[in-house]
């Protein structure tokens, strides 16, 4: 579907449930289908399958959901989040050969996301655990938050944890940030929404963040990131400070239930697709920044959500 004229101009049947979606440089499509319990690799020319690899056999075991497949900044490998299977698939690319299973025991996993600087995998769960780019280890857990999206910037060098916060009379949503190289963390800084939060991504060469729930989309500004301190905090440990702008609401969104973390992603730049809006959601194109809201696969022959 081009993104400027928002007409279909192929369509592929594929059989399963489709869930998380992964687009490849070579243009190759990745699709993960929680029916079949397999990830499917479409070229996109020819609407066939390349490959295809079971990872759950569905007759013994249909628990892995795919809510999201990522794909590591080589290029060579293809992580898949498997919901309330509760781990992480690694698979070899363009074989699709599985490589490697993460056990997060009592843990649905929501995303697993690698870093762009190729040194860590994050994966979101009950906590944030963060483990070697391979997924062999685990290094260290982050626990500030209770947990709804992770996103990092375009660098690798910070990683924004959007969760649900104690407080006195209550729970909010707030974002905190972590320097990777140290993980060093900021205040969590609050949201003003109480909503669930599906997505969050780093926007507008990094100096805004993109928050995103299921009927609601807004952007808060990362002033002066550069100029960040690092100051003791209780027990000695250390935090980051920012500043950061106010919260901008864009106009309502809609989107299904479930969508999950991968509503969102990165454009091309203006001058490869035509655009000059740099948002797209639901035919509307408010200000900053460079990413375009898209749903899961399995949309594309739903009836619209209603709100």
């Amino acid at each position: 579907m081009p993104t400027r004229e928002r007409r279909v101009v192929k369509r592929w049947a594929l059989s399963g449930d489709p869930r998380g979606l992964a687009v490849a440089a070579d243009g190759t499509v990745y699709v993960g289908l929680a029916g079949p319990q397999s990830v499917i690799a479409v070229d996109p020319e020819a609407g066939r399958i390349k490959h295809e690899v079971v990872l759950d056999s569905e007759e013994i075991a249909s628990t892995k959901e795919l809510v999201s497949l990522r794909l590591n900044p080589a290029g060579d490998r293809l992580i898949v989040a498997n919901g309330s299977d509760e781990s992480v698939t690694i698979l070899a690319l363009p074989e699709l050969k599985i490589v490697r299973e993460i056990g997060l025991e009592g843990e649905t996993v929501r995303d697993a996301l690698p870093d762009p600087a190729g040194r860590y995998l994050y994966v979101l769960g009950r906590k944030i655990h963060v483990f070697d780019a391979e997924g062999n280890r685990e290094l260290r857990t982050l626990e500030k938050l209770d947990p709804m999206a992770i996103a990092t910037d375009s660098q690798g060098s910070l990683l924004a944890v959007v969760g649900a916060e104690e407080f006195a009379n209550g729970r909010a949503t707030s974002v905190a940030l972590y320097e990777t190289k140290t993980f060093t963390s900021s205040e969590p800084e609050p949201l003003q929404t109480d909503r669930k939060i599906e997505a969050a991504a780093f926007a507008d060469d990094d100096k805004a963040l993109v928050i995103l729930a299921r009927d609601w989309l807004a952007e808060k500004t990362l002033h002066a990131r550069r100029e960040g301190t690092v100051t003791a905090g209780d027990g000695g440990s250390m935090r980051m400070r920012f500043r950061f702008g106010d919260l901008i609401s864009s106009e309502a969104i809609c989107l299904p239930d479930g969508s999950g973390p991968q509503i969102a992603s990165h454009r091309a730049p203006a001058a490869q697709n035509g655009q000059t809006g740099r948002w797209s959601v639901g035919g509307r194109t408010p200000a900053t920044s460079a990413i375009i809201a898209t749903s899961r696969f399995r949309v594309v022959n739903s009836p619209p959500a209603r709100m």
